[in-house]
């Protein structure tokens, strides 16, 4: 269940990266002080924006596939078959860094 909410969650800020990085300039008005990332301006708004949008669209894939195959190693697990040893403690620390990261990501809007 919680690898499922932080696929979500994932998907969801994929897809904010996808709209408001590359196209920041059209989806927002502004204003662009001087306490903005990448102002006063809105260029370096625009190009700070999509700077830090276009690696996390490239990564998120690769991490969205990793959580799934953790997810079927734990499931694995869960049937009986045999697995690494490290499949419990990662599921653990994902899933506990997943909340965290959720948190954090709520409480800075």
């Amino acid at each position: 269940m919680v690898f499922g909410f932080l696929s979500l969650f994932l998907l969801m800020l994929f897809v904010l990266s996808v709209v408001r990085g590359p196209f920041y300039g059209f989806v927002e008005d502004g204003p662009f002080g001087p306490g903005t990332w990448g102002g006063p301006t809105k260029a370096g708004a625009w190009l700070v924006h999509a700077g830090i949008a276009l690696p996390i669209i490239v990564l998120i894939p690769f991490v969205l596939r990793g959580l799934a195959l953790l997810h079927a190693a734990a499931i694995r697990r869960l049937y009986g078959s045999a697995v690494g040893w490290w499949v419990l403690p990662a599921t653990t620390f994902i899933a506990v860094g997943g909340m965290l990261f959720f948190y954090s990501w709520t409480r800075q809007i």
